[in-house]
């Protein structure tokens, strides 16, 4: 997800426990190769082997619709140490999709299998080529089509958000018309779509028969909803303490990684906007700092806090972090 689930986030959830993969923020390739400095920037963990610090690997995502520079891109990601190269060919934005990028190439299969089996040619063979789509651009009828465009291009399995792009993240996402593309392809498919609790994924699991998940903002509004697909703990709304420790640890790894005081408030109210989506509990933390430019704000945001939600809050929000 862009912007929201960066090299910070990885680490955390992936310390939780219960994440098998995850995929960077997309990297923007347009007429030429992205230059090592940039893969790094959104890729930290290209100089730990492609791997979190708990050891989980990443995938460096691209997107853009050229073969070749996506091509070289990767060639480069993958001598600098990424773990997988994963494909977007999903992302709705409509500055994204005005350049020729994300979920503009779904109008254009046979693009979608050029790129990928370029990417596919320029990497070792050990290193694994995926790919991110959506239903179609307009019609989820499509989606058995641009599975098959994917596959034929080398992927070594597919991640499919269960929309449209018209659909941005409107409607309820269609886990049936994921079921349909993976019955036309012989490689594993990954569903993704409002997989917010573990009820969700058991009825995506029933509708699709996707081989494995994706979870974006559902693991915004419950962190540690990956251990409890695993059985490692209950499902439920997020013990607010533990969210709390959970928030003030990204804040602290930003600020000590050089982000700016005011990015690392942004990226803070960005994830509790997202998570508050998916799990209403988290709406009045989010209402309490959403107007915050420092952490001075953030802290008098949060002693607004009242009720239940301030009273299970012992610590302040911020107490570790820099002020």
């Amino acid at each position: 997800m862009d912007g929201v689930t960066d090299w910070a986030f990885r680490e955390l959830i992936t310390e939780l426990g219960g994440v098998s993969l995850c995929a960077s923020e997309f990297v923007r390739v347009t007429d030429r190769p992205v230059p090592a400095k940039v893969l790094r920037r959104h890729c930290p963990e290209l100089d730990r082997g492609g791997r979190t610090p708990a050891g989980v690997p990443v995938f460096l995502q691209l997107l853009g619709g050229e073969p070749e520079p996506m091509a070289r891109t990767a060639e480069l990601a993958a001598r600098m140490g990424a773990a997988g190269i994963d494909l977007n060919f999903g992302c709705p934005a409509k500055t994204v999709n005005r350049h020729d990028g994300g979920a503009s190439l779904l109008r254009e299969p046979a693009r979608i299998e050029r790129i990928t089996r370029a990417v596919r040619a320029a990497v070792p063979v050990e290193l694994a080529v995926t790919v991110k789509l959506r239903t179609g651009w307009q019609d989820s009828a499509d989606a058995p089509l641009v599975a098959r465009a994917a596959e034929a291009g080398g992927a070594a399995w597919l991640t499919m958000h269960g929309r449209t792009r018209m659909d941005q993240y409107g409607p309820p996402a269609d886990w049936g018309a994921i079921g349909r593309a993976r019955a036309a392809v012989a490689i594993p498919m990954v569903a993704n779509g409002d997989l917010n609790d573990h009820g969700a994924v058991e009825r995506c699991a029933r509708a699709s028969g996707a081989a494995g998940f994706m979870l974006g903002r559902g693991s915004m509004g419950r962190p540690h909803l990956f251990r409890a697909l695993r059985g490692l703990e209950p499902d439920g709304p997020p013990e607010l303490e533990r969210l709390l420790e959970l928030l003030r640890r990204y804040c602290d790894l930003m600020l000590g990684a050089g982000t700016p005081e005011r990015s690392a408030v942004n990226r803070v109210k960005q994830w509790l906007c997202y998570g508050s989506r998916v799990e209403p509990t988290l709406a009045p933390m989010f209402e309490a700092i959403k107007r915050a430019t420092t952490l001075r704000d953030v802290l008098r945001g949060e002693a607004r806090l009242e009720g239940p939600a301030r009273s299970a809050q012992p610590r302040t929000f911020f107490a570790a972090s820099r002020t």
